[in-house]
């Protein structure tokens, strides 16, 4: 069968036609594709903002304790570490990763720890409490501090990882009785559960060695 001048024109116009409506659509879609991939990627930047000022909120807070002995509304300061804990974890299960989401929940879990530890010192009374190793609370104290630290640097190792691609090294929060000395690099590898999670009934849940 013969095809004439204007068949082939019109079969040559709809296949034109064809391929110029196949190539918008999936120019759309991949343009859909990237701006749902970048709205994600500003929520989940946004959380990670909220989740570094809280932690170096908590970083300068244990360096004060440590050093003037003095933490003034321990009560609001563990409910607002419960707040924020609900909040950035929900946050960071939505749009970030499994290991991230059990680094953010064991570092508030700490933070819930050193609370207590310092509550539990500061409850002896000014007449038997002592700044020192030779008390056994502050010994704990300081050792609850110190496991704080370094959680709360695996969390700052995944958090960089993911947002530059690779880990860069060290940075600085305050830390324990100095000023300002640069976080330790450490490997992650969490073993965390959901049940890590702080909840309400944790801020007095029994501090075990």
């Amino acid at each position: 069968m013969r095809i004439t001048p204007a068949e082939a024109a019109i079969i040559g116009t709809s296949l034109g036609a064809t391929a110029t409506l196949s190539a918008a659509w999936i120019t759309q879609r991949a343009t859909s594709r990237r701006e749902r991939e970048r709205r994600l990627w500003d929520r989940r930047v946004a959380t990670y903002d909220d989740l570094m000022s809280t932690l170096h909120t908590y970083a300068q807070l244990r360096a004060h304790t440590r050093r003037s002995f003095d933490l003034p509304e321990l009560e609001s300061v563990r409910s607002e570490a419960l707040h924020s804990a609900a909040t950035l974890a929900a946050r960071i299960e939505l749009y970030s990763s499994e290991p991230l989401r059990e680094a953010c929940e064991r570092s508030f879990d700490r933070v819930q720890r050193w609370l207590l530890a310092w509550e539990e010192w500061h409850e002896q009374g000014p007449a038997v409490r002592l700044p020192s190793q030779a008390d056994g609370l502050w010994k704990k104290f300081t050792r609850r501090v110190e496991e704080a630290e370094r959680a709360d640097s695996e969390l700052l190792e995944l958090l960089l990882a993911d947002v530059h691609g690779t880990r860069r090294g060290t940075t600085g929060f305050p830390k324990g009785g100095n000023r300002g000395i640069s976080l330790r690099k450490t490997t992650s590898g969490s073993s965390a559960s959901r049940k890590t999670a702080p909840g309400k009934n944790a801020s007095r849940k029994p501090d075990h060695d």
